[in-house]
């Protein structure tokens, strides 16, 4: 069963991942920055065991940056990255969202793109670290509610 759990500030689970993902396996360096205390960092647990993270960052009161998306390479494949940004997205929502932001790794822009996040429209590649990023985003929608007129329908 996965579980979700959400905090404001770095979690251990989250920072363990993230090592493992970011620094051991794809070679960044400077993986912690200043936004640490303030995001809200996500984690999922399959059967108690954290398998993956990410963490939202408000830009604005209703733009919100998803960051730090990372899934332990053996739970890779089985959608823990879909789960992670819908959790995301529904957190996002709540805190009043109407954007979400992120700088993609250049060779995952097709998994956003599934999950209905467009490239920034004029394309331009960023480098953290020696690695191509570009920014994309994702206009969020809200359901209407519907509301029963006089007549109960």
């Amino acid at each position: 069963m996965i579980e979700a759990k959400f905090q404001v500030g770095l979690m251990a689970d989250a920072k363990a991942i993230r090592l493992r993902v970011f620094k051991e396996e794809q070679g960044y360096e400077n993986e912690f920055d200043g936004d640490e205390g303030r995001a809200i960092n996500l984690v999922l647990y399959l059967d108690k065991k954290p398998i993956g993270t990410a963490r939202l960052v408000e830009i604005d009161p209703e733009t919100y940056r998803v960051g730090r998306v990372a899934v332990l390479p053996e739970y890779r494949h089985h959608k823990i990255g879909t789960y992670l940004l819908k959790f995301m997205q529904v957190k996002a929502k709540t805190l009043g969202a109407r954007q979400l932001v992120l700088g993609a790794q250049l060779d995952k822009t097709a998994f956003y793109e599934r999950l209905g996040y467009e490239k920034d429209p004029t394309g331009e590649l960023f480098f953290d670290e020696g690695h191509p990023h570009i920014m994309m985003r994702k206009t969020l929608k809200f359901r209407k509610s519907r509301r029963k007129g006089a007549n109960g329908r």
